[in-house]
């Protein structure tokens, strides 16, 4: 409750700095209102000990006095400051009283009326905040478009969305030809991801202000957030026909065509808008990033190379000419790049690159000396250097080594899901069936519908042919977490196919297969046909298999087994 009623407090302060100068908060001794001596000197009295009451954190005894003394004096100001204390002690109904009284003091007061409608909005009297919005409608100094923006930010503070538009549709109603309440409210919607209600307020600024670029580009907006792409990038081309460098028409239009998946023509947007503004970082990052993905590393890499000269972007540059040279095959440039990448969102990314790389090239220890060394700066991130150095080790298959890091991480952190699960993984690679147990219970202690736990027990018991109900229970509990999950999907099939449901395990495996093509799953299925009798159909899957993973073990393995 604090939280909201303090952000109510602070739009309210911000609402004079937006739209007309405050009115002014006077100072206590300069607070004597013209009242007689004697009502004088006691409305001085009575605001000092207002100001001790708010001193010690007293707010309901400084709301109700500087509320007396606002009533008695006629004075805004300290009606305003009762509201203040009001809120900072989250008492909403002595807000409301104090805004009451600033209303009767000041009855054109748009500030007043606004507070009044989103502290009555906050108390959920729907109906009193939209009397109070109507009022508000009729003061002649509310009119421009950033009276209505404040208003929207105003009202909403944490209120449901149909709560809040109940109360916002009063605006259309009373207002419905006004292009600044138009605007206001689709903004709104748009922002909150009420497109629906975005759809005609949006259509109605247009018809009032065909030429407006703001009418052109939010309506734009609605049309690309409800699917509409067609009918937006109509919209966006007709404009641009007679606005050939508005660059904001062009982002928005490369939205519209990176959404409808057609990567040339967002990226001549991109680099359109580049034309106009050399200096957009971010048009030029989509500009390489799309360059890179149609194939076109060269244009990509010039790209990026001048963002890197960019001290602010010089992070993203960089990792981005790490993945193009790793793509490439050109690790000794990746590793400089990626050491390049100092902070940003794609730091610790750039760290677990550089010692994958490095592991590659037979220099693992160094690889686990990096991530060990570098700074975290946060539970998060130490968690997924451990985890890197944890999967490096077991790719090199120093199991020892990766268990003594997951245990001294445990250590530190005993009910971790993500330490319990590598650890559990890494037992089993051990064949400690008994231990690797003991941590997937633990994780289901700690998680009861942990989808990965439950999924792992499964499978590792159905692989092995072991308690095989046992084995179907847990894999049918992961799915229920997880429909959908092509991994679970693929261990369903496993477990019936070990328990002579050959028709079930293939369905099950099929589906797995649309949605995940690895090797584990090819062989899952191959061998359910072959089972069957459909000897041909697996040899043909267990041949799609090795076209996308030609040295997999397994599939080789299985290879020997179908051609004898």
């Amino acid at each position: 409750m604090r939280k909201q009623l303090f952000s109510v407090v602070v739009a309210a302060l911000l609402l004079g700095c937006a739209s007309r100068a405050p009115t002014p908060v006077p100072a206590t001794a300069a607070a004597t209102p013209p009242l007689r001596d004697e009502a004088r000197t006691e409305a001085v009295f009575t605001l000092l000990l207002a100001d001790a009451a708010a001193q010690r954190g007293d707010y309901a005894q400084a709301a109700a006095k500087y509320t007396a003394v606002a009533q008695q004096a006629a004075d805004p100001g300290l009606a305003r400051r009762a509201v203040q204390a009001a809120l900072y002690g989250q008492d909403l109904p002595a807000a409301i009283a104090a805004a009451e009284v600033w209303q009767r003091i000041e009855p054109q007061s748009v500030d007043a009326a606004q507070l009044l409608t989103a502290l009555e909005l906050q108390r959920g009297n729907a109906d009193a905040a939209r009397e109070q919005l109507r009022r508000l409608l009729t003061l002649k100094n509310f009119q421009s478009r950033q009276d209505y923006l404040n208003l929207v930010r105003l009202l909403n503070q944490n209120v449901p969305p149909d709560t809040l538009f109940g109360v916002l549709d009063t605006l259309l109603e009373l207002r419905p030809d006004d292009p600044q309440a138009l605007f206001a409210y689709t903004v709104a919607a748009t922002g909150l991801g009420q497109i629906e209600r975005a759809d005609k307020p949006s259509a109605r600024l247009l018809e009032l202000q065909p030429r407006a670029d703001e009418a052109v580009l939010l309506r734009a907006q609605v049309l690309l957030q409800s699917g509409r792409l067609a009918q937006a990038g109509e919209l966006l081309g007709e404009f641009l026909r007679s606005h050939p460098r508005h660059t904001q028409a062009h982002l928005m239009l490369a939205r519209v065509r990176l959404e409808a998946k057609d990567y040339a023509a967002a990226r001549r947007e991109f680099e359109t808008v580049l034309r106009y503004e050399p200096g957009n970082a971010d048009a030029r990052l989509a500009a390489a990033l799309l360059a890179g993905q149609l194939g076109d590393r060269r244009t990509a890499r010039a790209q990026l190379l001048k963002l890197a000269a960019d001290g602010k972007q010089a992070d993203q540059a960089n990792f981005y000419l790490g993945k193009l040279a790793e793509d490439a095959g050109d690790t000794r440039q990746a590793l400089a790049h990626y050491a390049r990448v100092h902070d940003g969102e794609h730091r610790i990314e750039a760290l677990l690159r550089r010692a994958s790389l490095l592991a590659e090239r037979g220099q693992l220890d160094d690889g686990l000396a990096l991530l060990a060394g570098a700074p975290a700066d946060s539970d998060e991130e130490r968690l997924r250097l451990v985890l890197a150095q944890s999967d490096l080790l077991l790719e090199a298959n120093r199991l020892q080594q990766a268990e003594k890091l997951i245990d001294d991480a445990l250590a530190q952190n005993p009910d971790s899901l993500e330490l319990l699960f590598a650890r559990a993984m890494l037992l089993e690679k051990l064949d400690r069936t008994a231990d690797m147990e003991r941590d997937l219970k633990r994780i289901l202690e700690l998680d009861p519908k942990n989808a990965n736990a439950l999924n792992a027990w499964g499978y590792t018991l159905a692989d092995r042919g072991e308690r095989l109900d046992e084995a179907h229970e847990l894999i049918k509990r992961a799915l229920e977490q997880s429909p959908d999950n092509p991994y679970i999907l693929d261990s369903l099939g496993w477990v019936l196919y070990r328990k002579g449901d050959l028709v079930g395990a293939e369905t099950y495996l099929r589906r797995a297969l649309r949605q995940l093509p690895e090797a584990e799953v090819y062989a899952h299925l191959a061998e359910v046909l072959h089972a069957q009798g459909r000897t041909d159909e697996a040899r043909q899957v267990l041949r799609e298999g090795l076209e996308k993973s030609p040295k997999d073990a397994r599939l080789l393995g299985l290879q020997g087994k179908l051609d004898p």
